[in-house]
């Protein structure tokens, strides 16, 4: 959330200072950690073209134990906590790709079946 990538630089620009201030309130579950890999938390999207911004943090490919597990539950908890919120439209990013160093390809295939299974799962 705080932490830099490829993504949040942009995000916050566009959001305002209140994002960033947002996420710092956000508590820690252990030192200067605020959302676990594989964990997701929401603020509000400030001056974001959205109401709410959903942040996650994705495994770095080469260290995590199980790269694939942790992908799976980035995506997989982004889409519960938009859920929980009444959020009916969501966009995510590359999650891990770039500077994470998960193959984009592999990462893709992940994030479709995800996002699949949990549509699936959602009865109307």
């Amino acid at each position: 959330m705080t932490k830099v990538n490829t993504m949040i630089p942009a995000i916050h620009r566009a959001a305002g200072p209140e994002l960033v201030e947002a996420c710092y309130k956000v508590p820690e579950v252990e030192p200067d950690v605020r959302c676990p890999t594989g964990e997701a938390r929401i603020t509000p999207g400030f001056k974001l073209p959205a109401s709410h911004v959903i942040h996650t943090v994705g495994p770095i490919y080469d260290s995590d134990k199980d790269p694939k597990a942790s992908l799976t539950s980035a995506y997989k908890n982004c889409l519960s906590v938009a859920k929980e919120n009444n959020i009916e439209y969501i966009a995510f990013t590359a999650i891990s790709c770039g500077v994470y160093g998960y193959p984009f390809e592999e990462a893709a295939t992940i994030a479709i079946s995800t996002v699949k299974n949990f549509a699936d799962g959602i009865k109307e």
